[in-house]
């Protein structure tokens, strides 16, 4: 009965009127949360909701952390994920949910509990790939920059992202693996973005000891074609593929010169 009563303390400070509370709206207050309540409070997705659970994960200890990822916050955060990806996020509210609920993935990353629970499942990051298909620049950046750290902590991490991106192509009927990171390169004139996308190219390419492997890759990214042209970005692809093709061209030189 104490935990029903304290649970729904929680509920009515989270969701009660914003006539009492200026500020209920915008975040959750889940400051000293446990990780029960946040389990709880998952079951309804709300941008609040998230707001609040993000700043709860970003302030955890790994003991919190292992405890909320053991209640399946992870799967939680995933499956709403999942059902949002592909929507388009036409609607402002579904863009905001959508992006919080991607915060609240990377604040759970950003522990070395949970980017060790993430490589222990692949599902978990082939569902992060899917949210790619939204029409949200914002979401796409931090799955990129998600797939790229996840490269960057860990081989398998490396070969999971792979895997995302291949998981990604067989289910949007996408030609390469690497189609989803070109196309966006190539229609796009936002440069942090163009910033993200390049880093993740650079992170798979030379993030693969052998050398052979490497300069596959390389070519791979380079014979892969945007399957979409957009006129009016070809200076700004133009741009970033000199930037990018510089990089992956130079380390080419090298190959040859260490072989």
């Amino acid at each position: 009965m104490a935990a029903k009563t304290k649970w729904e303390a929680v509920k009515d400070r989270v969701t009660g009127s914003p006539t009492h509370d200026p500020d209920a709206m915008l975040e959750a207050n889940l400051e000293n949360a446990d990780p029960e309540l946040c389990i709880k409070l998952l079951q309804v997705p709300t941008v609040v909701n998230y707001s609040g659970l993000r700043r709860r994960l970003e302030g955890s200890d790994q003991a919190w952390m292992v405890q909320f990822l053991e209640l399946r916050g992870l799967d939680l955060l995933m499956e709403a994920l999942d059902r949002l990806s592909g929507r388009g996020c036409a609607r402002i509210a579904d863009a905001l949910l959508q992006l919080t609920c991607v915060a609240c993935v990377r604040a759970v990353m950003n522990s070395s509990a949970g980017l060790n629970f993430i490589l222990d499942n692949e599902g978990y990051v082939r569902t992060l790939s899917q949210a790619l298909d939204t029409s949200n620049t914002m979401v796409k950046m931090q799955v990129f920059e998600l797939l790229a750290a996840l490269s960057l902590f860990d081989p398998h991490g490396h070969h999971l992202a792979l895997d995302a991106l291949e998981h990604y192509k067989s289910a949007k009927t996408q030609q390469y693996r690497f189609s989803v990171i070109m196309n966006e390169l190539h229609a796009t004139d936002n440069a942090p973005y163009m910033v993200a996308l390049m880093s993740v190219i650079n992170v798979l390419v030379f993030g693969v000891e052998d050398l052979r492997k490497r300069d596959k890759l390389r070519k791979e990214f380079i014979g892969t074609t945007p399957s979409r042209p957009q006129p009016h970005s070809h200076l700004y692809f133009s741009l970033s593929l000199i930037l990018v093709f510089a990089v992956l061209n130079r380390f080419s030189l090298v190959l040859v010169d260490e072989n």
